[in-house]
């Protein structure tokens, strides 16, 4: 139906209105680059060269000319409508129908209510269909085989934790105390506008110990490669995972593709194993139900009730479902082993100094004996 090679230069240069646009987005990147997309594609696959000629102000425009531009407008937007459903399946259709009628209203093209409101309505439905996968616990291990100290830290959050990507890497250094054996994860608002308390377990806890002793080391890499020359500033210092969520999209599809596990659907053209596979492991694996919509961020009439209860009763209803996601095999408890090697250790330390003290009573009566000999002597 459409290109895949879309001419953003020329539509961003030539159009001062849809500059002004999108720069109402700039701090929400997601839609920022969700809108673009898809508007920059139904302007090139509807041949409009010039973006602020079509799009106009009807208030400045008489009866006649208004009633014609709005057929015109209303034809080319069916039109497309109709190609999109025909070419697409999932939310694609929804998110250029949400763009376009933003971008039509900002710039007071009013007038279209009827027509938006029809295509909603008349579409395929606004569900993914992509044919996504929940991971098997092998097929994970396989995966984060191929993992570093960042990577493997990062998406054992988001597994553990039952997190959006876009959740995780937001994270700051205020949002977790990891004092606690299970780290207590904060956001006072989520995308969903809710805030969320939610847990890693102590084998993410033991991943992300790691990876913060050599946090520096990434972010400096990352520089030296120009992974922070954008327009879109990053926190490196209050950020736990310094980077955009393309980044990480991108790190996980790698780590995909090395395990020998990358697949697209068909249709969609999206991987099956998306990094929202993790918090699909999540919510599969968690054994309660409720409790783990509440930890991920799901809205229900129950989970309302546990943000009421304090942080002592969520850490032990957590800490039931720990071995559910336990991935790797588990991490030894030394604390025993740490114990008796102390015990040893005063043990041999008391051997010495009982060995130090014989010494000093042999040699004392090696003394004695010895000067009982040349005495006896004289």
């Amino acid at each position: 139906m459409v290109e895949r090679k879309y001419d953003y230069e020329k539509y961003l240069d030539g159009s001062e209105k849809l500059r002004r646009f999108l720069d109402l987005y700039k701090n929400k990147p997601s839609t920022h680059r969700a809108y673009k997309l898809h508007l920059v594609r139904y302007f090139q696959y509807m041949g409009i060269d010039d973006i602020d000629e079509y799009v106009k102000d009807t208030r400045r425009l008489n009866e006649d000319k208004k009633i014609k531009y709005l057929d015109a407008i209303e034809n080319d937007l069916k039109k497309y409508w109709i190609e999109l459903n025909e070419q697409t399946n999932g939310k694609t259709p929804y998110i250029w129908l949400s763009a376009m009628k933003m971008f039509l209203i900002t710039n007071k093209t009013f007038e279209l209510d009827d027509v938006f409101l029809s295509m909603q309505k008349n579409g395929h439905g606004n569900y993914a269909i992509t044919n996504t996968r929940t991971p098997t616990k092998e097929e994970l291990l396989k995966i984060f085989s191929y993992s570093n100290p960042e990577s493997k830290a990062l998406f054992m959050f988001q597994l553990t934790s039952g997190q959006r990507l876009e959740e995780v890497i937001k994270t700051t250094y205020e949002n977790i105390d990891m004092t606690k054996d299970f780290p207590r994860i904060y956001y006072p608002k989520s995308k969903t506008k809710n805030s969320i308390k939610t847990r890693i377990t102590p084998e993410a806890k033991h991943f992300l110990e790691q990876y913060l002793e050599q946090r520096d080391k990434f972010i400096t890499i990352r520089q030296e490669r120009g992974g922070f020359n954008r327009k879109t500033k990053i926190d490196t210092k209050r950020r736990i995972f310094p980077m955009t969520e393309g980044n990480a999209e991108q790190i996980w599809a790698i780590m995909v593709k090395n395990a020998g596990l990358y697949k697209l659907d068909p249709i969609t053209q999206k991987p099956e194993f998306g990094t929202h596979c993790l918090r699909r492991y999540f919510l599969s694996h968690f054994s309660d139900r409720e409790w783990g919509d509440f930890f991920s961020g799901h809205i229900t009439q129950r989970s309302k009730e546990y943000r009421q209860y304090p942080d002592e009763k969520l850490d032990e209803e957590y800490s039931k479902h720990k071995d559910d996601l336990l991935i790797f095999e588990k991490i030894p408890d030394l604390t025993d082993i740490n114990h008796e090697m102390k015990e040893l250790k005063q043990e041999n330390e008391k051997l010495k100094k009982d060995m130090e003290e014989m010494k000093m009573k042999l040699l004392e009566l090696l003394v004695n004996k010895h000067e009982e000999q040349i005495n006896g002597k004289k």
